[in-house]
């Protein structure tokens, strides 16, 4: 009996202790596991990108430059891109002004008449160092030293009568080549994102021609004065 029972308190104990041995084992490993959950967090944390996202007010063709949306544009500036969401409501064919240029252009990317299929180009045009403009950022400002760079970004022909919010979207990448015309780059590529001065512009192209793609969507057209245009600032 006493044996037996040394025995059984043995086993009984033993299992006592083989169960604590275990739960502190679990609450170790548990313990672990969070810190290393914890940590796997903190990794994922500064894993992550530090996104900046802003919105800015669409302006209208010159020169009443009025507003047409308000908070239409959008950009998500990371370390290596600028995302870029615009919006506004689609020009009515006949109400707005035409392209008028670049003349070598003409019948190739633009056309002055209007349509119920209508072409339209986004553009971003990117100053890494805006306190280096001569004076507010422009077409001068492109290359050094402000190092500006001009970017074809998207096109879409859209039809007003079905289609009431023209919508484009794209990014701009330290990767991404400045747009380039006859063997003329338009100044430089982007090299800070976050803290680049950054002007978006949707240009006319007039009535949609099948006969004129890809360049309908991809060249520029001007004068500047007839794009929309939306502005935001440097960061701080």
């Amino acid at each position: 009996m006493s044996n037996n029972y040394e025995t059984n308190d043995g086993i009984f104990r033993r299992t006592v202790l083989q169960a604590s041995a275990v739960g502190v084992g679990a609450l170790g490993m548990a313990g672990a596991t969070a810190a290393s959950d914890n940590a796997d967090d903190n990794n994922d944390d500064n894993d992550q990108e530090d996104v900046i996202t802003e919105t800015a007010d669409v302006y209208g063709q010159e020169p009443d430059n009025r507003l047409v949306a308000r908070d239409g544009a959008t950009i998500h500036r990371t370390e290596n891109d600028i995302l870029i969401d615009f919006r506004m409501p689609t020009p009515v064919p006949g109400t707005y002004t035409y392209p008028s240029g670049p003349p070598d252009l003409e019948d190739v990317g633009w056309t002055d008449e209007e349509g119920d299929l209508e072409a339209f180009t986004l553009w971003a045009f990117i100053f890494d160092y805006p306190d280096e403009c001569e004076n507010s950022c422009g077409a001068e400002d492109l290359g050094d030293p402000a190092s500006g760079g001009a970017f074809a970004v998207a096109g879409r022909a859209v039809e007003q009568s079905r289609v009431a919010e023209l919508t484009l979207h794209g990014s701009v990448s330290t990767d991404t080549d400045v747009y380039e015309e006859n063997g003329e780059t338009f100044g430089m590529p982007m090299e800070r994102p976050q803290e680049a001065e950054v002007h978006l512009a949707i240009a006319p192209h007039g009535a949609f021609n099948p006969d004129m793609m890809p360049e309908i969507l991809t060249t520029r057209t001007g004068p500047p004065d007839i794009w929309w245009t939306a502005i935001f600032d440097p960061q701080e």
